[in-house]
């Protein structure tokens, strides 16, 4: 009986140490994650941006080569630049948690998810599409809590018409008496004193 409570305890020291050694393993790859720093550029090198711990964006380079190009051009470089470097995430993720943790359910999902965020780039001789100069299409939209523009005011066109039309004078057609309510030309509502 004696030898089956050392044999337990000797698993449970095994245990102990396993999860410790874990642990560490763990704490050494989420910092060696903490220290990813990948470069993609494109376009000759004009433009580089550089990515870090989950990807995202930490630093845009740009030569003088830009200075060729048009805004557009530049601003598709640098998305092609940034996935380029993203998609190197993936790859740099496997190599780090093969070196630390090994092969387990967790670096396995780690890996998966890291492929999923960011696939991969696309070809490198794959320039962005030029478009012809003054052939955009731009949609603008005004802010909901702007209220719309004031009209000007209407000017009443010369010879008395108004917004409807032409006053009438005289008698009709309609067997009206031509007393329609509007004021002559040499009339005012306005009274004279």
């Amino acid at each position: 009986m004696v030898a089956d409570l050392s044999d337990v305890e000797r698993m449970v020291d095994d245990w102990e140490r396993d999860a410790v050694a874990k642990s560490q393993r763990y704490a050494e790859m989420q910092e060696r994650v903490e220290q990813i720093s990948i470069t993609g550029s494109v376009a000759g090198g004009a433009v580089s941006v550089t990515v870090g711990p989950n990807g995202l964006p930490t630093d845009v380079g740009m030569t003088d080569a830009v200075l060729r190009m048009r805004p557009d051009e530049i601003a598709a470089n640098v998305l092609r630049a940034m996935r380029k470097a993203q998609s190197q995430y993936p790859d740099r993720m496997r190599e780090i948690v093969a070196g630390t943790v090994g092969d387990d359910d967790a670096s396995r999902h780690i890996v998966a998810t890291a492929e999923e965020n960011f696939p991969p780039a696309p070809e490198e001789d794959e320039e962005p599409a030029a478009e012809a100069p003054g052939r955009q299409l731009r949609i603008e939209t005004e802010a909901e809590d702007e209220p719309p523009a004031p009209k000007p005011p209407r000017r009443p066109e010369p010879g008395g018409a108004g917004e409807h039309g032409r006053r009438r004078r005289g008698g009709g057609d309609d067997g009206d008496d031509g007393d329609d309510g509007d004021f002559g030309e040499d009339q005012t509502f306005l009274r004279r004193d």
